[in-house]
């Protein structure tokens, strides 16, 4: 199996950068992208909760399923995060997570990219 980079997402208070590498298109703005694209309104906080494996509200449509657990610098992780809507699915697999700090990897949007609007 070859692994292949679907994407590209950046998080910070209150902001989204998310680059989506197999439609050649971004997204750079607030949260309100979650909640358009996969009913879940959340913020910086509530995904932080998600992504640590904390209990967080959602509506009884979403489904949220958690897989395994790594610790990274002393962070307690989960490996997999399954969430599903009718009409949307998402598994978020994590093989690496960095803390306070800038990514060695690139945050620039391609010049042949187009922006997602909604």
């Amino acid at each position: 199996m070859v692994p292949i980079e679907a994407g590209r997402a950046w998080l910070t208070t209150d902001n989204v950068l998310f680059i989506n590498k197999l439609q050649k298109n971004y997204y750079d703005g607030d949260y309100s992208f979650f909640q358009h694209y996969i009913g879940l309104e959340v913020d910086f906080f509530a995904l932080q909760d998600m992504f640590n494996g904390f209990p967080v509200s959602v509506s009884d449509d979403i489904e949220l399923s958690y897989y395994g657990e790594t610790v990274y610098d002393e962070y307690s992780f989960f490996d997999v995060l399954l969430c599903k809507t009718e009409g949307f699915a998402l598994k978020l697999e994590v093989k690496k997570a960095t803390f306070n700090e800038v990514p060695g990897v690139s945050a620039a949007i391609p010049k042949n990219y187009s922006a997602i609007k909604f």
